[in-house]
């Protein structure tokens, strides 16, 4: 596999980006503004982009992507085997936080009536309900509102204010981050998050050997089918679990004092404010409003991750 030095760095950049929780299609947009273009002299797309970035072989690494039967497409991301005699452009370590970012069920978080990336707690917020809240504006003024779309069991009764929910979050947020006490339960959790990432490893590795016994007619296709399925179930939950981890790299170069925090977050775009609050919140419950309040911070409930 030849890789010409123009098109591994602008892999390289796309991946630091994707480290930073950059999105894709704020990459692609920025790509395209700077006229650059694949080997081929076609436009970027998010797609081509995600499958280029999640493939091992730019860290210089073999995989393998079965498919079933029934399906009609291969997976975005397969099964390390082994290591290729191409050098890696990126580290592998590089490599498994992007594939487990890109993968991440969590990262599409599209309800009905919401406009992707227009909306910063899409995803985080939850009605008294247990219903999520969406962006939706009325009147021209953007709002969190409990949808009541036919199909969906929620109450369609709860709305926020965009602006100042945004705000009083981040405030929360860095606030939290501001306390000792606080990071050190981070920093825990992350050292034991870090142990899904060798269990990914694990679980492609017994694919492997599950591929090669029933190659080996050790075991019937039948039986390879069954633990497959058992071993693949567990590795998706282990790449997300990974994923979450790789989220939480982005507090690295964002924890500070006060001021720096909040310098920081006015520099950053909507996708890596979100990796701040996805990798400190699991989720901020909105109890209904005070009638007697114009705005009511105190119905916003937080469910720290630590």
């Amino acid at each position: 596999m030849t890789i010409v030095p123009e098109e591994a760095e602008i892999i390289r950049e796309c991946v630091l980006r994707v480290l930073a929780m950059e999105s894709l299609a704020s990459i692609v947009r920025d790509l395209t503004q700077r006229g650059i273009t694949t080997t081929a002299g076609n436009s970027f797309k998010v797609t081509s982009l995600r499958q280029l970035l999640c493939r091992a072989r730019i860290s210089g690494r073999r995989e393998h992507t079965p498919r079933s039967n029934w399906e009609t497409t291969r997976p975005i991301i397969g099964d390390i085997v082994a290591d290729a005699v191409w050098p890696g452009i990126i580290t592998a370590d590089e490599s498994d936080r992007v594939r487990a970012i890109l993968t991440d069920p969590d990262r599409q978080t599209r309800q009905p009536g919401q406009r992707m990336n227009s909306y910063l707690l899409t995803g985080l917020l939850v009605c008294h309900c247990g219903a999520r809240l969406v962006g939706r504006p009325r009147s021209g003024v953007p709002r969190y509102v409990c949808s009541n779309a036919p199909g969906y069991d929620s109450c369609g009764k709860t709305a926020t204010n965009t602006q100042r929910t945004d705000d009083h979050i981040r405030d929360l947020v860095i606030v939290a981050l501001d306390s000792p006490d606080f990071i050190e339960r981070l920093r825990s959790r992350q050292a034991l998050g870090s142990e899904a990432s060798d269990a990914v490893k694990d679980d492609e590795l017994q694919l492997e050997e599950l591929a090669q016994q029933w190659a080996r007619k050790e075991i019937t296709r039948r039986e390879w089918m069954a633990a497959r399925v058992v071993v693949e179930q567990r590795l998706e939950r282990n790449r997300a679990a990974a994923a979450r981890e790789s989220r939480r790299h982005v507090l690295r170069g964002f924890v500070g004092t006060l001021e720096e925090m909040y310098e920081r977050w006015e520099l950053m775009n909507v996708s890596q404010r979100r990796a701040v609050l996805s990798a400190t919140l699991h989720s901020v419950k909105v109890n209904p409003a005070d009638p007697r309040k114009r705005w009511d911070p105190d119905r916003f409930a937080p469910e720290w991750i630590a």
